[in-house]
């Protein structure tokens, strides 16, 4: 017997707000891949990011996601900054990438798509990133 191969999706902060916003696509997304046992993953520098931009009347909504079984929150801790360094050094808008970074990066480790609307951004900081454009 063969062992199913895990999978996933890793959200960048636009997917989070999407979601949160209870826009159609990021919801299928989500329950597809709850309904296929499969991981979704919020890098914690996208859930601050997407946070300062969700509203207070769709905060439980953000909770349903972060509390989902298979929703996992990769820390921002000193090896991934170093790594995420390298891969932005000499970009003179740095500091606003790092969100966008930590989801590119989490995505390209693991070989999974990430949901997101800015597809050029995070192909400019890996090019390997597989993407899943939100409509």
């Amino acid at each position: 017997m063969r062992a199913r191969a895990l999978g996933g999706v890793v959200f960048d902060a636009a997917a989070v707000i999407a979601f949160a916003n209870r826009a159609n696509y990021a919801q299928a997304v989500t329950w597809a891949t709850v309904s296929a046992g499969n991981t979704i993953v919020v890098p914690s520098t996208v859930l601050a990011a997407a946070r300062a931009h969700i509203p207070a009347d769709r905060r439980d909504v953000l909770g349903v996601l972060l509390g989902l079984p298979h929703t996992v929150i990769p820390a921002f801790d000193r090896a991934t900054a170093e790594r995420l360094g390298v891969d932005i050094v000499g970009n003179p808008a740095a500091e606003a990438l790092i969100a966008a970074g930590h989801a590119t990066r989490e995505a390209v480790t693991r070989d999974w798509p990430c949901l997101t609307s800015r597809p050029k951004k995070l192909r400019q900081i890996d090019p390997r990133v597989i993407i899943d454009p939100l409509p």
